[in-house]
């Protein structure tokens, strides 16, 4: 994995991806506005280095999970010095951050978490949706702006059905089927506030029709998601004046028909995950080449020679994807690829 990697986002962002150690701490960013800030670590590490604690001037969220067989990383989202950002609060904590350019108002929630965690997981659900609603509101937008979510479930095989009943009744109750349905990512992750589920989401609004272009977009491999009862696009872009964003949803080794593919085999699952999401890219006129930032969800640690022979034969290694280990939604899906893309359109700069 790469240390101090800053990728130029697209959209008006910087994204740096970095390991860090309890002793240090997470490394203060050299330059910019930090406005969010998510990262993974054992829960022994995150309570050990005292991170985490909710309230901060950033926006973040600290995930827990395996028992440090990867190094810690974070993820810091941030913007050119200068910048006016806005944050978002809920309950007294910073839970966003809003800013805008010449063509939209952008929101990016990270660390939203439902009022009560003492309730079922899939009210807890319905409570973290309608929290990114009402952090939403308070920048004037709406859930209909919402191109991606991330949504960490921790111990997610136990309830990833009454999860998804939860989701597909806020999204019946709010009419997203009439619009975007989100790109998302929905993976095995605790957090130490003891919620059953986070959420991390980015919002787009447009400031005059046709200024930011936000669109659906699907896989070339496989059906849609919805088709098997799991309510998100497979992928979404974004256009800006300068860049085209592919946001690619946790993407696994799902068949054309829904069912899960290769079973017990974490190699050709390894491969068949990266066809599919090679494919979404070049569907889009996008390489691998063009990876803004990537994150590989490993069900076992146990799998990361498969993965590094993956990357190598594929020129992967010198890409922004790091590694983490999760549960996937499935017992059955040993790993998970998510994956931001850019392409400059001609003419224009990108990024920050």
């Amino acid at each position: 994995m790469k240390t101090s990697k800053r990728i130029s986002g697209g959209l008006p962002r910087v994204i740096r991806m970095t390991e860090w150690s309890p002793a240090s701490g997470v490394p203060a960013c050299p330059d910019g506005v930090v406005f969010s800030q998510t990262g993974w670590a054992a829960r022994e590490t995150l309570l050990q280095s005292g991170t985490g604690a909710k309230g901060t001037p950033v926006p973040q969220l600290w995930l827990c999970g395996g028992k440090g067989e990867f190094p810690p990383v974070c993820q810091q989202l941030t913007l050119p010095p200068g910048t006016t950002v806005r944050l978002i609060t809920r309950h007294g904590c910073s839970v966003g951050a809003v800013y805008e350019d010449a063509d939209a108002t952008y929101a990016f929630l990270t660390g939203i978490l439902p009022v009560d965690p003492s309730r079922p997981p899939e009210v807890q659900t319905a409570s973290v949706f309608e929290e990114i609603e009402a952090a939403l509101a308070d920048a004037g937008m709406a859930f209909s702006h919402v191109a991606r979510t991330w949504l960490y479930m921790d111990r997610i095989l136990d309830w990833y059905d009454p999860f998804n009943r939860a989701r597909d009744a806020f999204f019946t109750s709010r009419k997203v089927y009439d619009g975007l349905v989100p790109a998302s990512t929905g993976i095995g992750s605790a957090n130490l506030c003891g919620t059953a589920i986070a959420a991390n989401a980015i919002a787009v609004k447009p400031k005059r029709p046709g200024a930011v272009t936000v669109e659906r977009v699907d896989s070339p491999l496989q059906c849609t998601a919805h088709a098997y009862g799991s309510s998100f696009s497979r992928a979404v872009e974004i256009g800006t004046a300068a860049c085209r964003n592919l946001l690619i949803s946790g993407t696994a080794s799902i068949e054309p028909g829904g069912k899960t593919a290769y079973l017990d085999d974490p190699d050709r699952q390894l491969g068949l995950t990266l066809d599919v999401v090679e494919a979404i890219l070049t569907s889009r006129g996008m390489g691998w080449s063009d990876t803004a930032r990537g994150i590989m969800y490993l069900k076992e640690p146990s799998y990361l020679p498969l993965w590094q022979r993956h990357m190598r034969d594929r020129g992967l290694t010198d890409l922004p994807i790091i590694t983490l280990q999760a549960d996937i939604c499935r017992d059955d899906l040993l790993v998970e690829l998510e994956l931001d893309a850019v392409k400059t359109k001609e003419g224009a700069g990108c990024g920050s």
